[in-house]
């Protein structure tokens, strides 16, 4: 098979080492070939941005955004992912990394659950006339497609990921969470409001028929 390439072995070098060391932090190595979890790839299907971090012909890192509707991040394979890229500010920077050097990191950020998630992979370039079929199928968002103008395709091909801790992220929420939210309380208080109508129209009654019963007493009497 070759040698396996671990989330560790990529982040963690003798100078990570020695810092995790100085405070008492072993952290172990996983082993065997790397697998999604199903939590990542639903975080990934779900994300409507995230960042991108591509190496410079300088050496330097270099990172930018990346957006578009929700799930335009396609999972392509067991380790496999896919997007179209869309038009920027003409520079060209990150596609002229990848071009040189595939390596890049993937950063996805869920702010309602505060989940980050770190991912390894080689990247590579798909022009618009080289495969049309992916590029179709990367429009495709099930209910909808992306008719935006897009330049070219980027795939990557994921060697290692790594779910981090939730500390420090702020929960924010979108316009649509909310209102996803919002709709699940204003049918809270829709259910609310009939069962008190319900209840309203049972007392009315109920005081209807005392009325009736009263009368009929006194008449009786």
């Amino acid at each position: 098979m070759g040698c396996v390439t671990t989330y560790e072995q990529l982040a963690y070098d003798s100078f990570v080492r020695r810092r995790q060391a100085s405070i008492g932090t072993t952290l172990p190595e996983r082993v065997g070939p790397f697998e999604f979890d199903p939590a990542d790839l639903a975080l990934i299907r779900g994300a409507d941005s995230f960042f991108l971090s591509t190496v410079t012909g300088a050496g330097w890192p270099y990172v930018q955004h990346r957006g578009g509707p929700r799930g335009f991040v396609h999972v392509l394979g067991e380790r496999r992912l896919g997007w179209l890229e869309m038009a920027g500010n003409n520079q060209y920077v990150t596609t002229g990394n990848v071009d040189r050097d595939g390596r890049v990191a993937m950063f996805f950020i869920d702010y309602p659950t505060r989940t980050r998630l770190k991912v390894f992979g080689h990247a590579k370039v798909v022009e618009l006339d080289e495969d049309p079929d992916l590029v179709a199928k990367l429009r495709d968002l099930g209910d909808r497609e992306i008719r935006s103008k897009v330049l070219m395709a980027m795939v990557v091909d994921v060697v290692a990921a790594d779910r981090n801790c939730t500390k420090h992220i702020k929960p924010r929420w979108d316009k649509e969470q909310v209102d996803e939210r919002i709709d699940l309380y204003r049918a809270d208080i829709r259910a609310l409001r009939e069962e008190l109508e319900a209840v309203r129209v049972e007392l009315q009654s109920a005081r209807a028929e005392l009325r009736d019963a009263r009368k009929q007493q006194e008449r009786g009497c």
